[in-house]
């Protein structure tokens, strides 16, 4: 009896996984990480411009220095955290970083107080915009919704509290002004990601309708294919020697003892067949060009050597962790300086599955770092923990569960 419950595999596979394009297509929502860092640089570049042309107006020169000071800490906050690297995005560096845009905000509206003449040319509201837009892409709508019309609400109140501007009006003018960039651009970034995700969802739907038509029929390959094994193995084997004992006419101890060890390897042959899991044919498959096969029917496939599984924790993984797990093991086993040899990958506790990806590859580094990078950051993108080490050519790539443990917390880093 399996050690992997049915409670263990539905407790994996029903961690929650928030509604977010990052979630639901980190390659995609990695390939927009530039955006963020463009963004702040855009942020960046109109509050120096701005604050040059408030020189007039400007009370306390020290606390406008500081202000972009601290707007350039939360720019650079945003790029580093919004990384492939370093992903999932979460829900307090995202309130950490739109907070501190805030505070930059805040503290150029203060360096301005009294003799201020215009809301619409400060850079505060349009700074928390333009941060605002890209964060719909890592976090939640709803959540991205809420620290927009925060922000809206307190530079709002700021703006209307204000009695130096030279247009007078409203102090709910004044309010509308200052918070409707910042409402109108976090719109804009949310029904983009609205858009992306919905569609996202529904490919998914089909892609699941399309795989369930295709079980039927990929398991009746799957059949035919160990069929035919058996057939191939029954004719190089236990045909010969039958024939050969048939024109003796005679069973020797000898013949005894080799019709034993035919029946033996046959049968091991076919509980590999039946035995046979994805993992297993996806490594076989990914090592299939650099590995020398061989014909003798006792003789393993490179995935048994290669694999080590016994308690099946790979039936925990989703479609979508599958899907990032085979590219994982895909683009190892492409590499040109891949010992095929050395590609193990080994699960281990049942209550909650772990695996880990083994291989020694001669390269350099930074290549191999450009390679894999995306896909262990995807991985942890769909609600896994994973992490990759690299040393002298040693390659370790572990993803678990959350609560999983890991010894090598931060290795992706290395």
């Amino acid at each position: 009896m399996t050690a992997l419950n049915q409670r263990t595999i539905v407790g994996a596979r029903s961690v929650a996984i928030e509604r977010t394009p990052q979630r639901l297509d980190p390659l995609g929502a990695q390939s927009a990480w530039l955006l963020v860092p463009l963004l702040g640089a855009l942020a960046l570049a109109y509050a120096l411009f701005s604050t040059i042309r408030h020189a007039g107006q400007i009370r306390d020169l020290s606390m406008g220095i500081v202000a972009i000071v601290v707007l350039f800490l939360a720019v650079l906050v945003a790029a580093i955290r919004t990384h492939p690297g370093l992903a999932p995005f979460g829900r307090w560096s995202h309130f950490s970083i739109i907070g501190v845009t805030l505070t930059a905000a805040c503290l150029f509206t203060a360096s301005v107080w009294g003799s201020n003449e215009r809301i619409q040319d400060d850079w505060g509201q349009i700074a928390v915009a333009l941060l605002l837009v890209a964060m719909p892409l890592y976090r939640p709508i709803g959540e991205v919704a809420g620290s927009a019309i925060v922000a809206a609400v307190v530079l709002g109140c700021l703006a209307a509290a204000q009695h130096s501007l030279v247009i007078a009006n409203s102090p709910l003018v004044y309010a509308t002004v200052s918070a409707t960039p910042i409402l109108a651009l976090a719109a804009g970034g949310a029904g983009y990601a609205w858009t992306i995700t919905g569609e996202t969802l529904r490919w998914r739907e089909v892609a699941r309708e399309g795989q369930q038509r295709l079980d039927g029929e990929l398991r009746q390959a799957a059949e035919r294919m160990i069929a035919q094994e058996r057939m191939t193995a029954l004719n190089v084997e236990a045909v010969p020697f039958l024939t050969a004992l048939l024109r003796s006419g005679t069973v020797t101890g000898e013949d005894v003892t080799q019709a034993r060890a035919i029946a033996d390897r046959l049968r091991g042959t076919a509980v590999r067949a039946v035995a046979r899991t994805w993992l297993e044919d996806t490594v076989d498959l990914a090592l299939a060009p650099r590995l020398v096969q061989s014909t003798s029917v006792d003789a393993p496939g490179p995935a048994q050597a290669h694999v080590d599984d016994p308690d099946r924790l790979e039936r925990v993984l989703t479609a979508d962790q599958r899907a990032i797990v085979g590219a994982l093991i895909a683009t190892v086993a492409a590499r040109p300086g891949l010992d095929p040899e050395s590609l193990r990958v080994t699960a281990s506790n049942p209550e909650r599955p772990r695996f880990l990806l083994e291989a020694h590859v001669v390269e350099p580094r930074a290549d191999l770092r450009r390679e894999l990078l995306p896909l262990v950051s995807s991985l942890n993108s769909v609600a896994m923990q994973a992490t990759m080490r690299l040393r002298a050519g040693d390659l370790a790539v572990r993803f678990t569960y959350p609560g999983g443990g890991s010894n090598d917390r931060g290795g992706r880093r290395r």
